[in-house]
């Protein structure tokens, strides 16, 4: 299951309006990050925190080829390098939004993005139907579940001896 956070404007004059703009980020590995490592952070508009990566990208690199290294140590920390990009990407599009007047509302996790974002305006703006898809985690749930107390690993102490 993929997990995303969901980030909304803060100066948003509407609720309605706030949705509308929400920006879902998905948490863990990235692709693209890796393969284009800062270029990503453009293709998302996040111009400063691209720009500032390519100035970091472009002076490791041009000081690894600058060191009298084997070519092949050259080559793998220009790996690393890259394997840096694809596990902070989400990381650093996270602070690219914080910075840019998003609040960081929530995290959703599914399989298909298209649920997860139904699911989650639905729920924002207060449109919860009254039976939720089998893949939700919320209905694989007892109604009563939570209401009754528990103690240990059974929901009632009292019919268990």
């Amino acid at each position: 299951m993929a997990r995303y956070t969901v980030h909304a404007p803060v100066q948003s004059e509407t609720r309605s309006e706030a949705l509308e703009r929400a920006v879902f980020v998905r948490d863990g590995w990235n692709w693209a990050a890796f393969a284009f490592g800062p270029f990503w952070l453009l293709w998302h508009r996040h111009w400063v925190t691209g720009l500032l990566g390519i100035v970091a990208f472009a002076g490791i690199v041009g000081g690894i080829t600058v060191l009298p290294a084997a070519p092949l140590a050259k080559s793998i920390a220009t790996s690393l390098l890259s394997i840096l990009w694809g596990l902070e990407g989400a990381s650093l599009r996270r602070f690219a939004l914080r910075r840019a007047g998003f609040v960081e509302e929530g995290v959703i996790v599914g399989n298909n993005i298209d649920e997860l974002e139904q699911r989650y305006f639905a729920e924002s703006s207060g449109n919860v139907p009254e039976t939720l898809p089998a893949t939700s985690p919320v209905a694989s749930h007892p109604a009563g579940l939570w209401s009754q107390p528990v103690i240990g690993l059974f929901p009632d102490a009292r019919k268990h001896p």
